[in-house]
């Protein structure tokens, strides 16, 4: 692999990574949004503390994107 190739595969690697957190991102509002709604105060903690762990993973996964690439990809 050429190092042009490489870099466009680094790219797209990082773009998919930063993708997969977005959806992560729209995961954990859902969560949160779920958690608002629910009745039974056991079931929002359970829900927030998901959505917050989510929200984690998320930030993770773009921090291992840039370090790919750089900064937005």
């Amino acid at each position: 692999m050429t190092t042009s190739e490489d870099a466009r595969q680094r790219h797209r690697t990082a773009a998919t990574m930063h993708a997969t957190a977005q959806q992560l991102e729209e995961a954990e509002d859902t969560l949160h949004r779920s958690a608002q709604r629910s009745p039974d105060s056991e079931t929002r903690r359970r829900l927030d503390d998901l959505g917050d762990a989510v929200t984690a993973e998320a930030r993770h996964i773009d921090d291992r994107a840039d370090r790919i690439t750089g900064p937005s990809v």
